[in-house]
């Protein structure tokens, strides 16, 4: 290792960090994985792959390390013990590019060109999904995230996420090898040709959905709920009266509220519920906590004259339950924080139905899962994504987060109306736009109206199977290539 190459992989961690919300510096991403590959491909395979964990560290370090946030401040502010789970699972995190740089560095130049062109994209994206997967998951960070509103944004409803983050990697590494071989040429032929399919592609008027005539009216409240107010008893009168205050005299089809907003397990009869109805919508759709027998699921209610749920499918480790608890019991006992013994819901749930309109909903972290996203049946629906991002404070979280949900709407070709505690809460049209907003920490509600659509993008009906029998293919072909040359 070296001093040089030190530097080059702590700034490329920095650009890579610097491509997503708040920043969005697109272009960086590019400069990032190409400075980072010309690490790797002079170095030889111990080298590498400690350039790689310092790659990772750097990533996460800089762009993942608001979880300290929560797990400090709602977690009994414990110093040692808050440092010890963010520095494990930035450790955790970093360890995936041990992994890809095992494979990618000097010696895969000996290899089949093919391979070469290929392989490091495919191992990339096996990489994003593990990670996306094993442990609980966490897909933070994902390289086709940082590119939506660029020349990708026919290709995320078609291929989805994964395959932007394919084709960034396929063409930064060729060019990484194109400043480092001797033989530039080819390199230079593949990244100018996928640019070029790439700008005829972005051209191209895909109509995946059809509009519906009528639009709906909502109203999403943000009453900006501190989090270690909100679980204090005398805290519930006033949080009544705030939400209360804010949408008193509306008259929306739906009112909209974030995850969990009240403190307390949810009963069908609670006057307040009824006291929204009356003043401020025609239906009400709140996140709430709800118990089943012995069960508290973190949930969504739909409420007019029935009643529906939707139990959060994909909890947050620690923070809603605790992963491997036999081991890590003693861990959770330490932190304390409220409501963090959680249930599941089970995997198949229906979507919340008003008349022909089906809401599609995503609870706070499951907007990061685009297999959640349940487009069955051809009724009109719009994506709802309810969430408390004020577990994180004034951290990137709150911007990273929106930028999923954008990506989610673009996939989906899907409205997605996303009502968060202390923001940032939007409608977002089917194209990844924002096109109303409230900002970080103020409390409001914002009135709208909003589309619905009909119809699927290949996306929806296809997921991320067709990006990774690609990569399945490129690396079963790797093997049996390096099995073959002995």
């Amino acid at each position: 290792m070296n001093i040089i190459s030190i530097i080059s992989i702590i700034t490329s961690g920095a650009l890579y960090v610097l491509a997503f919300s708040p920043f969005d510096y697109k272009i960086l991403m590019y400069f990032s994985i190409v400075l980072s590959h010309i690490v790797f491909f002079g170095s030889d395979r111990k080298d590498a792959m400690k350039y790689g964990y310092l790659y990772g560290l750097v990533i996460f370090s800089l762009g993942a390390s608001w979880i300290f946030i929560s797990i400090y401040n709602f977690g009994g502010k414990d110093l040692f013990i808050s440092s010890l789970i963010t520095i494990i699972f930035i450790l955790i995190q970093s360890s995936y590019f041990l992994l890809y740089t095992y494979f990618v560095n000097l010696n895969l130049l000996n290899q089949n060109r093919v391979i070469i062109f290929l392989f490091p994209a495919s191992l990339w994206v096996l990489m994003e999904f593990a990670r996306s997967n094993l442990l609980t998951g966490f897909p933070w960070l994902l390289v086709g995230v940082s590119q939506i509103h660029t020349i990708y944004d026919n290709i995320f409803p078609i291929f989805g996420t994964l395959s932007i983050g394919f084709i960034m990697v396929f063409l930064s590494t060729n060019l990484s090898l194109f400043f480092i071989q001797k033989n530039k040429k080819s390199f230079l032929i593949v990244v100018l040709s996928t640019f070029l399919i790439l700008n005829i592609f972005s051209n191209y008027d895909f109509k995946w959905t059809k509009e519906s005539s009528d639009k709906i009216s909502v109203g999403i409240m943000q009453p900006n709920i501190e989090q270690d107010f909100k679980f204090k008893k005398e805290g519930i009168i006033d949080i009544r009266r705030t939400l209360l205050s804010l949408s008193n005299n509306t008259n929306n089809d739906f009112l909209i509220l974030p995850e969990t907003v009240m403190p307390l397990i949810f009963r069908e009869d609670d006057k307040f519920y009824k006291e929204l109805l009356k003043n401020s919508a025609t239906n009400v759709i709140s996140g709430i906590f709800r118990q089943n027998n012995e069960k508290v699921f973190n949930s969504l209610v739909l409420i007019n004259d029935n009643v529906q749920y939707y139990d959060k499918r994909h909890l947050v480790p620690f923070g809603e339950y605790t992963p491997m608890k036999s081991i890590l019991y003693p861990i959770s006992r330490l932190l304390s924080i409220p409501m963090s013994n959680l249930s599941s819901g089970q995997k198949k749930q229906k979507n919340l139905v008003v008349d022909n309109i089906n809401f599609i909903p995503l609870i706070c972290y499951e907007s990061a899962y685009p297999e959640l996203v349940d487009m069955n049946g051809m009724n009109h629906s719009v994506i709802l994504n309810v969430s408390n991002d004020s577990w994180f404070g004034d951290s990137l979280a709150p911007y990273q987060h929106l930028q999923i949900s954008q990506v989610r709407a673009l996939e989906f070709k899907r409205y997605l109306i996303r009502a968060a505690n202390t923001g940032i809460s939007a409608i977002i049209d089917k194209d990844g736009h924002i096109l109303e907003q409230l900002n970080l920490n103020t409390r409001d509600l914002l009135q709208s109206h909003i589309k619905t659509y009909t119809g699927k993008s290949l996306y929806s009906r296809f997921g991320d199977y067709p990006i990774l029998m690609l990569i399945f293919i490129s690396i079963i072909f790797y093997f049996i290539k390096r099995k073959a040359d002995g």
